[in-house]
């Protein structure tokens, strides 16, 4: 689950940037005093890049954004100087208890603040709230929702901590050991992003993209494509073409499997048209397609609905008109409309063998 979030910098744009503020960074080293306002200018750039970086994990965008002019815009990201702040007032606070209150209420502190850091840091991002990123029931309201990933978090930020000072003291090569320090950092960015995004249902995130999200974009683009065909199946029926009306009709059928819920939300559609044959067949079908999924209790309400609307409807065939008949009597507790199923089922079906149990069933009602 964390570690696609992790590995996120060390491709596409993120992976340019590691590159490039590497190489940078190490020619303001190489410049000395004339280097250091390059090297603030980049440190400032990197930070406004992880923050766009966690913004793209939390909205569960899997691609890193590629760094251009407007991300570098000092007026349009203020959180890295945000957290700057709160490192700053943390650092002060620190300092002063060591003072009035001694070294070990100091260290206390410090040790709290460091554990509640990349729960600031996700608050801050989410929220672009400096006093809500230093809002103690904020912090702890995030490492809740969080739960054991935030010790995860900890955990990893700790290896990452460990594994660079055993590193870099090995590495003689500046740009390099530059680069690994670089990607560690976009890197936990990356993951507190991501470990929203995979909470983001117990923190209420409004996510660009996810699953729900994307499985909605595209109910929404079949239900457009479906009401498109209805349309134009209407359009058709208006000037006479049935036969290619009601191909286009059984391709939208056909587009979804022939679901129940398609011929249910097709019925509705074609409901109110001025021809009636319409409904009529897709009703006979739908209630053919329940019969055989044994959804008879569906069935019943399927024509108790159109009984409803159209008094003269029925069943297509005998079996189905029968069955019906006699889920309305007996278990659907329905007996007017299994008397109005059969008071003309002989005429209908004549010569069929259900006609003996037919009207045994409609003298059972009457009786």
């Amino acid at each position: 689950m964390i570690l696609p979030h992790l590995l996120r910098p060390a491709r596409g744009g993120s992976a340019a940037v590691v590159i490039t503020f590497a190489l940078l960074l190490t020619i303001a080293d190489h410049a000395g005093l004339m280097g250091i306002p390059l090297a603030l200018i980049l440190v400032s750039w990197l930070f406004k890049y992880a923050y766009i970086l966690f913004d793209h994990a939390a909205w569960g965008i899997h691609e890193p954004p590629a760094l251009d002019i407007q991300m570098l815009n000092p007026a349009d990201e203020q959180r890295p100087l945000g957290q700057l702040a709160i490192l700053g007032l943390i650092y002060g606070t620190v300092k002063l208890v060591e003072v009035w209150l001694g070294s070990a209420v100091a260290v206390s502190l410090a040790t709290v603040a460091a554990l509640l850091l990349p729960a600031s840091v996700a608050v801050l991002g989410l929220e672009r709230n400096v006093f809500k990123a230093l809002y103690p029931p904020a912090l702890v309201h995030m490492v809740q929702a969080l739960g054991v990933t935030y010790l995860v978090v900890l955990a990893v930020i700790a290896i990452y901590i460990a594994g660079i000072a055993f590193l870099l003291p090995r590495i003689s090569f500046l740009p390099l050991e530059l680069a690994i320090a670089l990607f560690a950092i976009l890197s936990i960015f990356s993951m507190l992003g991501g470990v929203l995004y995979e909470r983001r249902h117990e923190l209420g995130i409004d996510t660009r993209h996810s699953p729900e999200r994307s499985a909605d974009l595209e109910r929404r683009e079949e239900l457009r494509r479906d009401e498109a065909l209805v349309a134009e199946a209407y359009g058709l029926v208006r000037v006479g073409s049935h036969t290619k009306a009601w191909a286009v009709l059984q391709d939208c059928l056909a587009a979804h499997g022939r679901s129940v819920e398609n011929y249910h939300w097709l019925c509705e559609r074609v409901a109110s048209w001025t021809d009636p044959r319409y409904v009529t067949r897709l009703t006979e079908e739908y209630l053919d397609k329940l019969l055989a999924l044994r959804e008879d209790g569906r069935a019943l309400d399927v024509v108790a609905d159109r009984l409803e609307r159209d008094p003269s409807f029925r069943p297509k065939t005998a079996a189905a008109t029968l069955r019906i008949a006699h889920c309305a009597a007996r278990g659907g507790g329905r007996p007017r409309i299994a008397r109005a199923l059969l008071a003309d089922f002989a005429e209908r079906f004549e010569g069929d063998p259900a006609v003996a149990a037919a009207k045994a069933l409609a003298g059972e009602l009457v009786r």
